[in-house]
């Protein structure tokens, strides 16, 4: 018998993978290296224009997974911020 969780996480992943794709974002399937200055701006800027698309869809899978793509890349580039900083520390 199969695992409803593993299938529903797996779904979950599909669906996620499709929206990146569709919204020409691929969700880092292994850590970056780290950004410069001129980088971080430009992630900070994604985030605000995926926060943007996410308060005008209509669709509540959609928003949600915009939630999810939102979410992993603020923790990436606080990853990568906190990163920067212990390197010129």
């Amino acid at each position: 018998m199969r695992n409803p969780v593993q299938l529903d996480q797996n779904h979950n992943d599909a669906i996620r993978t499709e929206i990146a794709d569709r919204l020409g974002y691929l969700l880092p399937r292994e850590p970056s290296p780290p950004l410069a200055g001129d980088q971080i701006q430009e992630r900070e800027d994604q985030i605000m224009r995926f926060q943007m698309m996410k308060q005008e869809t209509t669709d509540p899978l959609g928003a949600r997974q915009l939630h999810d793509i939102i979410s992993d890349m603020e923790a990436e580039l606080k990853e990568q911020v906190d990163r920067l900083v212990a390197e010129r520390h």
